[in-house]
């Protein structure tokens, strides 16, 4: 009589710690995954076959996100980077501008008129053109 040898089923517990290894699965969520099956009473030592595909699922997912965070955090700190770099060349054009400003206000009229071709020698009533 040959004896033939089944392989083990993994416990969910044994489930949930292999895909949280392999995921690197926050702690907080390989929690809420426990707290979901005992919170519907299932035990963590019952076989995990009826779970397997949901609980690759929910790990892959998790993972998926994590990255997404970190893409975005990426970019948010490059992003604000940008921020400063512009502000920075904002700035610089500000004082340029003031500058420039400065150099080119004209002085303020010293009281002596000077006649031009343009002038007009009275001074236009209310219903003429101004």
């Amino acid at each position: 009589m040959r004896a033939v040898m089944r392989s083990r089923k993994l416990t969910l517990e044994e489930s949930i710690v292999k895909l949280a290894s392999e995921t690197g699965a926050a702690p907080s969520f390989v929690e809420k995954v426990r707290a979901l099956f005992l919170g519907r009473g299932i035990d963590l030592d019952d076989s995990s076959e009826p779970y397997t595909e949901a609980l690759n699922e929910a790990f892959r997912r998790h993972a998926t996100i994590r990255e997404r965070i970190d893409e975005a955090r990426d970019s948010l700190v490059r992003l604000q980077a940008n921020i400063v770099e512009m502000s920075e060349v904002f700035q610089d054009h500000l004082a340029r501008l003031r500058g420039t400003r400065e150099r080119t206000v004209l002085p303020a009229p010293t009281g002596r008129l000077v006649r031009g071709d343009c002038d007009r020698p009275f001074v236009p009533g209310p219903d003429d053109i101004q």
